[in-house]
């Protein structure tokens, strides 16, 4: 039963009028959002890098430590770097932190250039059979085509036994970047999926699978874009006296390895309850580069989760604390109780999530969250109004709120269960009070 002070905390949210940056933001398209690192690997639902960039520039200082504790691909680290902040990044998924690493590490270009000139020699002689390299993969050969296999095997050897360093680390986000481009799957599919239109595709003769050329191609390309961080380091290094530091702390958000008090700003773009799945979007790369074993394992740990058992629920009685919170709970019991656990369950993690950045802020420290609304099961989930009134009860006050239209290309895209975003909003909290430890 919830405590008087929990019971307190849950008085209807009175959310405050949001500043439109629509305009602000709709004018960024094409190099102006992939500058630098910030393109050199697709990850779903990232934010544009002028959005945590709004964020740092508003509510830090040069020399100031940031922490985002759901990364991604590190797009707040690397803004942070760029603007002389040290940041902290934390993410559950293997990959992203591998693509995080890679985007924000400065790589001599000269040194660069030689060791991809000696790999992509070394490949395009290679003449020994490596398919011993092949992961298993679940239903691999409808993935991958054989001569696909073998090409990818052969390019993975001659990666994986260059010794362990940051370039070596670059070569293998190179190497995932053409997994999804020669398998099967429709390469536009946000997870992967053996289309008809990719059928069609290649029954015309429209489709490359060419492997060697595809990572000889991608090498070259991203070359340009570590040389583009280079020389932005050289000015970054010049303009602070000195390189910012990137650390990338660990896996989950719930439980964040730093001081108390530690952190000036927190600036970070949350997943939603199963709006898009992470795990299998960038399974068939996760395989190949030895991250996981199976994806059930790193999906049950996720926050956001689609996956719930009979065990975890069956006994459950759902009855949240936040009046907002419980009828969109009781709109999805009447559904499927599992479906109402699962979103229960993603609001419970969001709350340990707040109590933790709560906790490692400084005294005036501030959380910038860039969250919208989100459907499942044909609920609509006022996710930004829910999280607003968690951050309440774990001892933030709001100062403040600007909205935007979602146009990237990248970002606008269907989410699992209609889960369609059009915009989101920044909320900005300000640490003020105690939290509250109890769960919703």
């Amino acid at each position: 039963m919830p405590s008087s002070s929990s019971k307190g905390s849950s008085r209807a949210f009175s959310f405050p009028k949001a500043v439109d940056l629509s305009g602000e933001f709709r004018k960024y398209i094409g190099k102006q959002v992939s500058y630098a690192t910030h393109g050199i690997h697709r990850y779903p639902a990232k934010f544009i890098p002028q959005v945590p960039r709004f964020c740092i520039e508003s509510h830090s200082d040069v020399g100031d430590d940031v922490l985002d504790p759901f990364m991604g691909s590190g797009t707040t680290l690397l803004e942070s770097f760029i603007l002389g902040r040290n940041s902290y990044g934390i993410d559950i998924h293997p990959l992203a932190r591998l693509i995080a690493k890679v985007k924000t590490t400065p790589l001599d270009p000269d040194m660069l250039s030689a060791m991809a000139g000696e790999l992509l020699a070394n490949i395009r002689g290679e003449r020994d059979d490596n398919d011993s390299r092949i992961p298993e993969i679940p239903n691999r050969e409808h993935w991958f085509r054989p001569t696909v296999l073998s090409e990818l095997a052969t390019i993975k050897k001659n990666v994986w036994v260059l010794r362990k360093s940051d370039y070596k680390d670059f070569f293998k986000i190179c190497f995932s970047s053409i997994i999804r481009k020669v398998s099967n799957s429709d390469d536009d599919s946000l997870i992967p999926e053996v289309t008809s239109f990719q059928r069609k595709l290649d029954e015309q003769g429209k489709t490359s699978y060419d492997a060697l050329s595809r990572f000889e191609n991608a090498v070259k390309k991203k070359i340009i874009d570590a040389a583009d961080l280079w020389k932005l380091s050289q000015e970054v290094s010049e303009k602070y006296n000195g390189l910012p530091k990137v650390n990338i702390i660990g896996n989950d958000a719930r439980d964040i390895a730093l001081e108390d008090g530690s952190m000036d700003l927190a600036v970070t773009s949350p997943p939603y309850a199963s709006a898009v799945h992470y795990v299998s979007v960038h399974k068939l790369e996760m395989y190949w580069l030895d991250l996981i074993a199976s994806t059930k394992e790193l999906d049950s740990r996720v926050v956001g989760t689609a996956r719930a058992y009979m065990a975890e629920y069956k006994s459950w009685e759902p009855n949240p604390s936040i009046p907002e919170l419980k009828r969109v709970i009781d709109d999805l019991v009447v559904r499927d109780k599992k479906s109402a656990y699962i979103v229960y369950k993603y609001f419970e993690d969001m709350r340990k999530n707040f109590c933790e950045v709560h906790r490692v802020l400084s005294r005036k420290g501030k959380y910038c969250v860039v969250v919208g609304e989100n459907t499942f099961r044909k609920v609509r989930i006022p996710t930004y109004r829910l999280l607003s009134s968690i951050a309440k009860r774990s001892g933030f006050e709001m100062i403040g709120a600007n909205v935007f239209d979602v146009i990237n290309r990248h970002l606008d895209i269907p989410r699992w269960n209609d889960s369609r975003i059009e915009r989101d909003y920044i909320l900005v909290f300000k640490k003020k009070r105690k939290a509250i430890e109890e769960s919703l």
